[in-house]
């Protein structure tokens, strides 16, 4: 038989359409793998410099030139013809995402800085069907958070620390109609539920009753803002609380009247404190009686006390003042730091525990931060517990009878926590 030209001309039209359709299939899979492994790449470096720039400013580095060191030993270059990188610190309305819409407005502060890349990736196989170029966009958004230091518990005057929605509360002004609590300077928080029955509860209009748990505010006073269920601001107690103690001075065997991490023992009977950090193993023994500091704190490892200040007995004096003796950076703001227990106080009324009360007129005036976060802290009778540019915090805290407590806080002479340096990928 023999073959019309005709239909070998058909046939290579048939064999040049299947080699096209073959090599697009080709450039599909080896163009297309080649794009998606770049875009893998690209967005591992847009990362890592994202990251690596956080770490430069925290260390006080050029920002700029480490991400853009980081990306090129990627091998993005930024050379305008391979890739493109764009690094943006502060992030603002004007910088945009590989979307084309500004970044979003809780990133733009000098905390986050934000990396891009784009990329061109050369075709093989693919111009054939006239691609020639495919291209990518990633992005990174690292945040940056500079060691600070911070107020104890965002600055609130009082703080009970009891978790859930239990009575006794965390807070509980109790049932007396005659107290009277008058604040200044600072709110109330509870890590739990909220309870003022009764008597007068004054809070600065700027500030807020806050309740992790509920809050049963019935009692009269000044409270316009009062801010219950508040699950944000929960801590887990006790692991959140424990990071937030400041470092115990009192460990190891004391030589010399000293502990080997620095904290001073106290003479027999002593009561008036001085320009240091003193290690105290018996509370009990101030009991009633008039305790004084100036420039110095009181650290607590004793975990069993029933304290009550009665008569023209109580706390009086100052807080230790950051720089004025070795080590005092650590304790600056603090009065008083109670070693944490487990469990910790369920009642004031219970045994074995940490309780301290302030009964009849005992207290004086208190410059710096009552810490005792495992302890049941209460206010009875006439207790006349004002407390000078004061801050207290305990496990529950609670007034009786016709207290009369005035209790103003001064963020500068309170304690403080460090929140340490952090980097950490957001988006």
């Amino acid at each position: 038989m023999k073959t019309k030209k005709y239909e070998s001309g058909q046939a290579l039209i048939f064999i040049v359409a299947a080699m096209i359709g073959l090599i697009a299939m080709t450039g599909l899979t080896v163009d297309g793998g080649r794009t998606f492994v770049d875009r893998q790449n690209a967005q591992s470096s847009a990362d890592s410099a994202a990251l690596g720039a956080a770490l430069a400013k925290i260390r006080g580095q050029n920002v700029t030139t480490i991400a853009l060191s980081i990306a090129a030993t990627n091998g993005y270059i930024n050379d305008t013809t391979h890739d493109t990188v764009t690094v943006t610190n502060p992030i603002t309305d004007a910088t945009t995402g590989c979307d084309g819409q500004s970044i979003r407005s809780e990133y733009r502060t000098a905390d986050y800085i934000h990396v891009k890349i784009v990329t061109n990736v050369n075709a093989y196989f693919a111009p054939v069907v006239g691609i020639t170029q495919t291209h990518n966009c990633v992005e990174s958004i690292a945040k940056s958070q500079p060691t600070t230091v911070v107020p104890l518990f965002d600055g609130n005057a009082v703080v009970g620390l009891k978790p859930g929605n239990t009575s006794p509360c965390g807070f509980d002004s109790g049932n007396s109609n005659s107290k009277d609590w008058t604040l200044t300077g600072g709110g109330i928080f509870s890590n739990g539920c909220f309870e003022h029955p009764n008597g007068t509860l004054n809070i600065p209009s700027n500030k807020c009753i806050t309740a992790v748990g509920g809050a049963t505010v019935s009692g009269g006073g000044t409270h316009a803002c009062v801010l219950q269920n508040q699950t944000a601001k929960a801590y887990a107690y006790p692991a959140d609380i424990a990071e937030m103690m400041p470092e115990n001075p009192c460990l190891g065997t004391p030589t010399a009247g000293r502990y080997p991490t620095g904290g001073k023992v106290p003479t027999s009977g002593q009561l008036s404190f001085s320009n240091d950090v003193y290690c105290i193993t018996n509370l009990d023994a101030f009991d009633s009686e008039g305790v004084s500091l100036t420039n110095a704190t009181l650290y607590v490892i004793d975990d069993k006390f029933d304290l009550k200040f009665a008569g023209g007995g109580g706390f009086a004096g100052t807080a230790t003042v950051a720089g004025t003796y070795a080590g005092s950076e650590k304790y600056a703001g603090y009065y008083i730091i109670i070693a944490m227990i487990n469990p910790p106080c369920p009642s004031f009324n219970s045994n074995n525990t940490q309780v301290i009360e302030f009964r009849g007129n005992g207290a004086a005036d208190v410059t710096g931060t009552i810490f005792a976060p495992s302890a049941c802290i209460d206010y009875r009778g006439n207790s006349n517990a004002k407390k000078t540019d004061s801050q207290v915090i305990g496990y529950q805290v609670s007034s009786n009878g016709n207290s009369s407590l005035e209790i103003y806080y001064n963020q500068a002479d309170n304690g403080k926590r460090i929140v340490k340096a952090s980097i950490e990928l957001t988006k």
